[in-house]
């Protein structure tokens, strides 16, 4: 049978009977195998997609090209290993994050170090491990950063964040982390703190400033963005050779969009949380390819850095390369109408537990039963959870769908497994599809797992 192109969008294939597949495996019959809700990696699309991006940059800039994979969008062990197969370093920004990649086996000149909340502890341990880069994110880590390397004798290649106070084009507000009045992100640059930032380094010996770290936001659509607030540059430039710095390296950071998911616009997720209205899907909002970015991205850095001073470009990609590489199947199990009123499809999963990026975020669902069945009526997809908002999307335009069916959330491998809950119901498990085979990389979590850290077994029972 002929695959429809939504269904070819993320690299399925429909059966005789209409049934999804992914490299000829039945999405229905490893639901049935492994259990709902079931995470399931497409492997073959995840290196298509990481080695897609490596020479999309790599074909456009002209100087050094280093791409680490950001560890929080995705950390499951099996994900972060098989991009490092695939050439990518790493970025984290936790202890937890750190001890992850070395057991991956990292090595500490390929981790760069994020994030605004690092205690001293972690930051001793990142100098310990010798990484490459830790991106400072305010002037009191700066401080801290220098006792800890005065007390160790270890000298630490830096980066400071910088807050350009940009956001970028139809951008949910909660997204955008570089402004400055909603974001804590960074070193202000319109109010001095990047030039006293510079300032206080040139009595630090022995944190040796490379550059600057600029993350604008996250599911950017539009390359103009980057162009944009590249503009910045010219001033950092100024300031960096005031102070006697040299800008070696310039970190981008992530926030490429998905083609196939997009965060809702803050106009549109007041009018879904309000009124119930559902925004349109992506594909009525298309989004510049890797291609379109790095065009965009070189052709701007290139302009105020000519020739030798060029800097090298690093990169932090995360849900661009593993978003759509994921789906998650959950199973119907009631379905239940109130004629005049809503109809509901309760599954086994919804924001409660395992869908939290539904809330804000427009994922394609689709039958895994029948792909093929036209779509009829809209109804409200809610998960198991005792409350009522533990929905996947309300109003959604489906075909008719039954009790026992399956469902295929799409575009699910970008911070599903990150914000998942054991919310009076174990934690799923996960497969890899590759190619013929179909390996359970992560199993359903066990009641011994959910208590493993309690003291209950400790109290007396009731006499």
């Amino acid at each position: 049978m002929r695959s429809s192109p939504q269904v070819q969008a993320w690299g399925l294939e429909t059966g005789p009977g209409g049934e999804l597949r992914l490299c000829g495996h039945d999405l229905p019959a490893l639901a049935d195998t492994f259990g709902t809700p079931l995470h399931v990696i497409h492997c073959q699309r995840l290196r298509a997609t990481a080695v897609g991006f490596q020479m999309a940059f790599r074909a456009a800039y002209p100087g050094k090209v280093s791409i680490h994979y950001a560890f929080k969008c995705n950390s499951l062990p099996y994900v972060a290993g098989l991009l490092r197969h695939c050439g990518l370093e790493a970025e984290i920004m936790s202890e937890l994050e750190l001890e992850l990649a070395l057991r991956l086996g990292y090595r500490g000149y390929e981790i760069v170090v994020n994030g605004p909340a690092k205690s001293d502890s972690f930051l001793q341990r990142c100098v310990h491990e010798q990484v490459r880069l830790i991106v400072v994110d305010s002037l009191e880590e700066l401080t801290s950063l220098n006792g800890i390397c005065r007390r160790m004798g270890s000298p630490t290649d830096v980066l400071l964040r910088i807050n350009p106070d940009y956001i970028p084009r139809g951008m949910n507000s909660g997204s955008a982390t570089a402004s400055r009045r909603g974001c804590a992100f960074g070193l202000d640059l319109k109010g001095g703190e990047v030039g006293r930032g510079l300032d206080m380094l040139r009595g630090m010996p022995l944190l040796h400033c490379r550059g600057f770290h600029l993350h604008i936001g996250t599911g950017i659509r539009d390359a103009r963005d980057y162009r944009d607030a590249l503009d910045c540059l010219r001033r950092l430039i100024d300031l960096a050779a005031s102070a006697g710095c040299r800008i070696d390296i310039l970190d981008l950071g992530g926030g490429f969009a998905v083609p196939s998911s997009r965060e809702m616009t803050s106009r549109e997720f007041f009018s879904y949380q309000i009124l119930g209205v559902l925004p349109a899907s992506c594909r009525r909002r298309t989004a510049d390819g890797f291609a379109d970015f790095a065009a965009a991205i070189s052709g701007t850095i290139s302009r105020f850095f000519p020739g030798p001073s060029l800097p090298e470009l690093l990169l932090e990609p995360g849900r661009c390369l593993v978003s759509s590489s994921q789906l998650l199947l959950l199973k119907v199990i009631r379905v239940k109408e109130r004629p005049g009123i809503r109809k509901w499809l309760i599954t086994d999963g919804g924001l409660g537990t395992v869908t939290l990026p539904t809330f804000y975020e427009h994922h394609e669902v689709l039958l895994a039963n029948d792909a093929t069945r036209p779509p009829w009526e809209k109804v409200t997809i809610t998960g198991p959870v005792c409350f009522a908002g533990d929905t996947v999307y309300r109003n959604k335009l489906m075909p008719v769908v039954r009790s026992g069916e399956i469902l295929a959330l799409m575009d699910s491998g970008a911070y599903f497994l990150a914000w998942e809950s054991s919310f009076g119901f174990p934690r799923p498990a996960v497969v890899a599809v590759d190619g013929e085979s179909v390996t359970r990389v992560r199993r359903v979590e066990s009641l011994d797992d959910m208590v493993a850290r309690d003291a209950w077994n400790s109290i007396e029972p009731k006499k």
